[in-house]
């Protein structure tokens, strides 16, 4: 087996982190520490709610839902790095709500919509009044272009929608959904359609995950107006999208894992036995060191990824994408893999160096526990990602 064509990243030393990112990261911190401590977070599982609508629209007001969208259409217009500093600090405090799905859904209005399309979603998305998700998933938790199923047929001005979209995070709370259909001549269009709407359910789905929580949004025969299919190629936009959703899934996913290395540790520290604090053993010790050397190497990967992305739009050169586009989805899917790895293994050891209280619902570990299984499933997990790597970089 020989290497294929090195993929070229022109991605700083520093990754191109500024104080303005150290500020961010510590502003964020502060804020979801003092906002959704742990008890907080208990109170909302038992209570069954997975989405905090007050606690929405503080995000919103921080600027944080329209980070990343154009300053045209009412967001921030940062880069991918400042969302890598947020979604890690939102994984380590397990924050509920739509704010990935909302970011994503943004992202594929912004790629694919049109300016008046844009002008009418964007502003309402990036302040928090309009609630989007994304339909990224159909039967089987097929997500990527290729498995679209769902169709979209034009008629009478209008088109017909068709199909089945699952794992839809935060859907019966939704206001807008962002899905991606097969129009008859085979190519994939993108549909924003407001929601609730005649023809589409909206049923809620047994989610692993209670901070979480998914639903299963059927389309039987809808009919929208054409200014619902979003302009651009959507298959493109869609790609675009997804591989922004492995690199901002992974950081979340790193501040996961880090927060059940720190109780894990407090509580190595704390608990004794045989008159010794458990970590002195090295049954205890070596793996904690085992979750921070892991948990340094996905960090160092989920911030590549972001560097990645912001180095390939702020390209210049027109036509299709270049080495450097190449660069960053081979470094967002490699994040995806090795971090949905190290955030379970993480919770696995976390489970069992709790002893026995770890395996109650009353030790935190779970909730993080319950995260990481979510999170290694969603947008394709360590195999499919190795999958996709090996193919493209060998030949042979």
């Amino acid at each position: 087996m020989s290497a294929a064509t090195p993929i070229k990243l022109e991605v700083p030393t520093d990754f191109g982190c500024t104080e303005e990112h150290a500020l961010l990261r510590a502003e964020a911190r502060r804020f979801l520490s003092e906002r959704l401590p742990i008890a907080e977070l208990r109170k909302l599982a038992d209570a069954g709610v997975g989405f905090d609508r007050a606690l929405w629209k503080e995000l919103a007001q921080l600027g944080w839902v329209g980070l990343v969208l154009p300053e045209a259409d009412g967001g921030a217009g940062l880069g991918w790095l400042h969302v890598e500093i947020v979604m890690e600090e939102m994984g380590r405090r397990l924050v509920p709500g739509p704010f990935l799905a909302s970011l994503l859904a943004g992202v594929a209005i912004a790629e694919s919509g049109s300016n008046a399309q844009r002008e009418r979603l964007l502003p309402a998305i990036a302040s928090g009044d309009l609630v989007a998700t994304i339909a990224l998933c159909e039967a089987g938790g097929v997500f990527e272009a290729d498995g679209v199923g769902a169709t979209a047929e034009a008629v009478d001005g209008g088109f017909l929608l068709r199909g089945q979209k699952t794992h839809v995070i935060c859907g019966t709370d939704a206001g807008l959904v962002v899905a991606p259909f097969r129009e008859p001549s085979g190519r994939i269009a993108l549909f924003a359609v407001e929601l609730p709407a005649t023809g589409i359910s909206v049923e809620a789905e047994v989610c692993i995950d209670p901070t979480r929580p998914t639903a299963r949004v059927g389309f039987d025969g809808v009919r929208v107006a054409a200014q619902a299919r979003l302009d651009g190629d959507g298959a493109a936009a869609w790609h675009a999208m997804l591989v922004r959703g492995f690199a901002a899934l992974a950081a979340e996913q790193v501040g996961g894992a880090e927060s059940v290395l720190l109780i894990t540790r407090d509580y190595a520290v704390a608990r004794k036995q045989f008159d010794r604090q458990i970590g002195f053993f090295q049954a205890v010790k070596h793996p904690i060191v085992d979750m921070m050397c892991g948990i340094e190497l996905a960090r160092s990967l989920a911030t590549g990824a972001a560097a990645a992305l912001d180095a390939a739009a702020g390209r210049t050169a027109p036509g299709p994408p270049s080495h450097q586009d190449a660069g960053a989805e081979t470094l967002a899917r490699m994040a995806k893999s090795m971090v949905s790895d190290v955030y379970c293994n993480a919770v696995r050891k976390g489970v069992q160096l709790h002893g026995g209280y770890g395996f109650t619902w009353d030790c935190d570990v779970h909730f993080y526990f319950r995260r990481a299984m979510w999170s290694r499933s969603m947008l394709g997990d360590g195999i499919h990602h190795r999958r996709w790597l090996a193919e493209r970089l060998f030949e042979g």
